[in-house]
């Protein structure tokens, strides 16, 4: 990392301190709302998926904002959003504030991805793109791998601690960002206005037709620690399914950290359809497993085979976007694009739904069915763009 400049070593590190700050409270949420706020599992996820749901909304115009105004004054104001939100949720009792915490901490969220993805190509050429854009997403799974891990480790201690200390990471990142110069501003004057913007976004098929199928495949893998904590706190005593999660999140980091740089290197642009596949396959194999474990090893099998999906559809979606996004129109692709968190928003909701109003196990199938969509979507997005491509070159 040492070679690349210094604006694109501090956003490495700080993809990953922001990651690790919203993973270490991604597996207590769901149970420290639920007893903080008097809700089941359905009102919680809920709750969760309308927070997201409004702030993926509010990401599309962030998208277009970080097109036009100072990219690293927009990525401070999402760090220091993401600490305060963390600060306010300790004090969570009232629904509609707690809401509102949550909107605020998904938004700063939204707009630091967009605005980090957009600054790396900004300052890269075309041929490192692939590569920082692997680096990025080994560093952003480290920290989901051991954040939450970490997380449920100090919660066992104090409850909450993650949640001020994860504030305090968010806070801390601001100054790596105060210590590179300032981005350049969009020529207003060339740049389309939002509902433009909007239009020439609509008339792209090939971008429409992958974020649906990536917002398929979100629901599955974009949030799965909450739906997998539901799940446990649904079939196990509370203390078995800290365990449980505490091994799987192990396991999902191990997996990472070992094999992320050797499966993430073989990416290649003019394969990124076929990759899309193998990994909703490794995704749907991962949820079957999880429908049938019954003991802590076989579930940590089933985390395996899911992660190497995981780690196989992140920067495959990443390096996709790249491809077809117009330079001008760079953070609006993204933001765009960004709209398959609204999988994340609908995870928690039809996985509470499910649980409550059917056979718990039917979860895993009915995900396993959306995921085989999207990656069918995402594929058929592939193909249309390598034939305009081809029909560009002949013409």
């Amino acid at each position: 990392m040492a070679t690349y400049s210094l604006v694109i070593r501090r956003l490495m590190i700080c993809s990953l301190t922001i990651v690790v700050s919203r993973a270490i409270t991604s597996p207590l949420l769901t149970l420290f709302l639920s007893e903080r706020l008097g809700l089941n599992q359905q009102d919680v996820g809920l709750l969760l998926g309308i927070a997201v749901f409004v702030a993926t909304l509010l990401g599309l115009y962030g998208g277009y904002v970080i097109d036009r105004l100072e990219k690293r004054k927009l990525l401070i104001l999402a760090m220091l959003s993401s600490s305060v939100g963390f600060v306010l949720l300790t004090f969570a009792h009232n629904l509609y504030l707690t809401t509102l915490t949550l909107v605020i901490t998904e938004a700063a969220s939204a707009l630091f991805l967009i605005g980090s993805k957009a600054m790396i190509s900004e300052n890269l050429p075309v041929g490192l793109r692939a590569k920082v854009f692997s680096l990025r997403y080994t560093l952003t799974n480290i920290g989901y791998a051991t954040g939450p891990m970490l997380g449920v480790l100090i919660a066992g201690q104090l409850p909450l601690a993650p949640f001020l200390i994860a504030s305090g990471i968010a806070l801390s990142s601001v100054f790596l960002m105060i210590g590179i110069a300032p981005t350049q501003r969009g020529d207003d004057s060339k740049q389309l206005s939002f509902f433009n913007t909007l239009s020439t976004l609509r008339s792209d098929r090939t971008l429409i037709m992958f974020t649906c199928g990536s917002l398929l495949s979100t629901i599955v893998h974009g949030r799965y620690t909450l739906y997998m904590s539901q799940y446990l706190l649904v079939m196990y005593k509370p203390d078995q399914a800290l365990n449980i999660m505490s091994a799987v999140l192990a396991c999902n980091a191990v997996t990472v950290i070992l094999m992320q740089y050797q499966i993430g290197r073989f990416l290649k642009r003019e394969q990124l359809r076929y990759w899309i596949c193998v990994g909703t396959v490794f995704f749907i194999a991962g949820l079957i497993g999880f429908s049938y474990a019954g003991s802590l090893f076989s579930w940590c099998v089933a985390m395996f085979i899911f992660t190497l999906g995981e780690m196989i559809i992140y920067p495959a979606e990443y390096l996709f976007i790249d491809t077809i996004a117009p330079e001008a129109l760079r953070g609006s692709y993204y933001g765009a694009q960004n709209l398959a968190a609204f999988g994340g928003a609908l995870s928690p909701v039809i996985s509470g739904y499910l649980l409550i109003n059917s056979t718990p196990t039917s979860m895993f199938y009915v995900l396993s069915c959306l995921t085989a969509a999207g990656g069918t979507l995402c594929f058929l997005s592939g193909r249309r763009m390598r034939a305009v491509a081809e029909h560009v070159t002949s013409v």
